[in-house]
């Protein structure tokens, strides 16, 4: 069996940037001092266990120790995804290897291991500079509404609004039934006012401005935390967003979130890609809207026109007289939006969710 020598190359650390794994670079010299040298690189890899290490893809690396001691796994950190209850350091994980005989020796394979972890710290003391892995993006945009009324939104007080103000949809949230009630026909007044736009009951069409908020963050997929692991870990981060993202779609805040009021905010998009062979980017894109994700409709006791009432009054008549222009006369607030979403520092990796807090929240 060969001996095996650590060389001072493996002295080195890569540090990587925003949502990038850090890595270090293990070279062994593996020297069979005369005895028949294997021709692969797979076949050394097979001396290597067979004399103690621990050599595996996907899992950390285990030098064997000098008599009774523990295996080394070369570098710890702390994991991009964990939250401050799973605050460890947890070994580097072997991301691939290669070797070659060295070239002034037939004797000698020289092994490079790639260890790799996306970490907070950049070692055991130091924490990582900045912050955890974690970004915002902030945009605008726009969807076409059909619009009967306009006007400066103020909330429903149980009066009718002023002139120019539209009511705000009345939500409430049922925590028994994890469903928002009141969000098919609203407003107790039975009209949501506002300045009357429609003709003959026929809308106008309008855009309602909205903003797009997107939080991204990182989560690991079940992983070896050790060498010799029978069973993989799954991390909180995992459970939360890696196993069926789809269950935050289409979703409301059910309280108030970084200053926007219930219901005002809804999850369009969870997207979780890649970093690495077990690190994800998770994206997650909160829609603001300025009529709160609803439509409006006019009331109609037959089910198909609208019941109207002039808006065209006064002395003397619009001349020609014929000319009178009608508005729906009862027009409300509706829905299909009713599930709803809790979030709190603990639904993210350590230090994530202060970071969204003061990125995000409006005053």
């Amino acid at each position: 069996m060969p001996t095996v020598v650590v060389t001072k190359n493996s002295n080195n650390l890569d540090y990587g940037g925003m949502f990038q794994p850090s890595s270090r670079t293990i070279e062994l010299a593996v020297d069979y001092c005369g005895a028949s040298t294997p021709a692969s690189l797979q076949l050394v890899i097979d001396d290597l266990e067979t004399i103690g290490w621990a050599l595996t893809v996907g899992r950390p690396i285990g030098m064997p120790p000098d008599g009774v001691g523990a295996y080394d796994r070369f570098e710890l950190g702390r994991p991009a995804d964990q939250t401050a209850a799973e605050g460890t350091l947890i070994p580097y994980v072997v991301q691939s290897y290669r070797g070659a005989i060295d070239g002034g020796s037939n004797n000698i394979w020289r092994v490079s291991i790639v260890l790799s972890l996306v970490v907070r710290n950049i070692n055991q003391a130091e924490d990582y500079p900045g912050r955890n892995h974690s970004a915002v993006s902030i945009t605008s945009q726009a969807r076409s509404v059909r619009a009967y009324r306009i006007g400066k939104m103020v909330p429903y007080d149980g009066e009718g609004a002023a002139a120019g103000e539209l009511m705000l949809p009345q939500m409430t949230w049922n925590g028994t039934a994890e469903r928002f009630n009141n969000t098919w026909i609203t407003c107790g007044a039975d009209d949501i006012e506002g300045d009357k736009i429609d003709i003959n009951g026929e809308p106008l069409t309008m855009p309602v401005e909205q903003t797009a908020i997107t939080l991204s963050f990182v989560i690991r997929e079940p992983y070896y935390i050790n060498y010799d692991s029978t069973t993989r870990t799954t991390g909180a981060m995992w459970t939360a967003w890696g196993k069926n993202p789809s269950q935050h779609l289409n979703k409301r805040n059910s309280t108030a979130l970084f200053g926007y009021d219930a219901g005002r905010l809804i999850v369009t998009n969870v997207d979780v890609t890649p970093l690495d062979m077990e690190f994800r980017r998770v994206n997650i894109t909160l829609v603001d809207d300025e009529w709160y994700h609803f439509d409006q409709m006019p009331w109609s006791t037959a089910g198909v026109v609208p019941e109207l009432a002039t808006a065209c009054t006064g002395d003397p008549l619009p001349v020609p007289p014929n000319l009178v222009t009608w508005h729906a006369k009862y027009v409300l607030w509706v829905t299909p939006i009713v599930e709803g979403f809790s979030w709190s520092t603990t639904d993210f990796p350590e230090d994530v969710w202060d970071f969204f807090t003061s990125a995000v929240t409006i005053s």
